[in-house]
């Protein structure tokens, strides 16, 4: 047993030396192409993240590492982003094909939220890390619970859609935490996450099984 346990030590240790062997090698790759200290952390991150959840270090990590920029590098905040995925590909001397599966690959395995603007292109940000959708999710709920208190104390109407509208109001043009021109594409992230605090409550439920029954 004690063998066993040593070896599963010895692995775990290589494994931890091989990923930040990996990580250097490929920070250092991309401080060719950028110098900006936050945007090369933050992709280091990302990856560090991702081979902290796969089960064997992948063989290509040079693509992983600038699929991890790409993402970092169109957070919403960076609106707009117009450059094309031919051309990033271009300037790193990786298949169009490449970048999308390595892409695609940490998104699934970070569960990274995507979004497309209305020209189609994509921007990226991680759910359970952004500092701003973090601070966006606790506004959201308590004003979820206020709506719920109104409608239990004086009967008041619940209208997810127009907390939604009250909500992104805020979040966007008030304390401007995302850009003005993803309004509709955040308007639809959040308009989830109010039903999603919302079909919490049980009286919530009976409402609107009330007003489908009225409907009918």
């Amino acid at each position: 047993m004690l063998e066993l346990i040593h070896e599963s030590e010895e692995f775990l240790n290589t494994k931890e030396r091989i990923t930040v062997d990996l990580m250097k090698d490929g920070r250092d790759f991309l401080e060719n192409f950028e110098k900006n200290h936050a945007i090369l952390k933050e992709t280091t991150a990302i990856i560090y993240r991702f081979f902290k959840r796969c089960d064997k270090l992948p063989q290509n990590t040079f693509k992983l590492f600038i699929a991890a920029y790409f993402i970092v590098s169109r957070h919403p905040k960076a609106f707009p982003m117009h450059d094309s995925k031919e051309n990033f590909c271009q300037k790193f001397g990786i298949k169009l094909s490449a970048l999308e599966y390595s892409v695609r690959r940490i998104e699934e395995v970070l569960k990274l939220k995507k979004i497309l603007d209305d020209k189609n292109y994509p921007y990226y940000f991680d759910p359970q890390r952004d500092l701003y959708f973090q601070l966006v999710k606790k506004i959201a709920e308590s004003k979820v619970e206020a709506a719920m208190m109104n409608f239990l104390i004086n009967h008041q109407p619940i209208n997810s859609q127009i907390i939604a509208e009250e909500l992104i109001s805020e979040v966007i043009f008030e304390k401007k935490w995302y850009p003005e021109e993803l309004f509709r594409q955040f308007f639809e992230i959040l308009h989830v996450i109010i039903e999603d605090f919302l079909f919490n409550y049980e009286e919530y439920q009976e409402y609107i099984q009330l007003q489908h029954m009225y409907l009918i």
